[in-house]
């Protein structure tokens, strides 16, 4: 477990390298990232392109995503989609109770839901979800709130 001293963007290096290391050591197959802009995307996709992962991309709005990194994406047969446009199972109870770790470990765990819901990631096995630039854990993802398991932290701003 990496703590960060600050949170935000500047941890997004750090926080991709942990999440490869970590993905090859338990070989893990699939990563789900927060995307707004395409930015944390691109990133993940450059990080992870000799791994042979597959990634799924959770983003806010289509209209916030880089069209060129979500042709990118689609055109490596990675996964995208945008919460927006995805009703999702996920309480306001548990936003506020993960937002007390972090914003990006709220950020984790809804966007795995959002992938289960979508059928993007499998509900059999773990998957490493990054959320925000400094954030990122093992969960067992599944469609339902109540089901889905955190195994591990990888980091997260302290």
């Amino acid at each position: 477990m990496t703590y960060f001293e600050t949170e935000g963007r500047g941890n997004i290096e750090k926080t991709l390298e942990l999440v490869k290391r970590t993905a090859e050591e338990l070989g893990i197959k699939n990563i789900v990232v927060a995307s707004t802009s395409g930015f944390t995307a691109e990133k993940a996709l450059e990080t992870f392109r000799e791994l042979g992962v597959s990634l799924s991309v959770v983003g806010t709005e289509r209209s916030r995503f880089a069209s060129d990194v979500l042709k990118t994406l689609e055109d490596n047969g990675h996964a995208v989609c945008f919460s927006r446009e995805v009703p999702s199972d996920y309480p306001d109870t548990a936003s506020f109770a993960f937002r007390r770790f972090s914003q990006g470990v709220k950020v984790a765990v809804q966007i795995a839901i959002i992938a289960a819901e979508k059928k993007l990631v499998s509900t059999e096995e773990d998957v490493i979800s990054i959320g925000k630039w400094d954030t990122a854990l093992i969960v067992k993802p599944s469609d339902k709130f109540a089901e889905l398991k955190v195994r591990e932290l990888i980091c997260m701003p302290r």
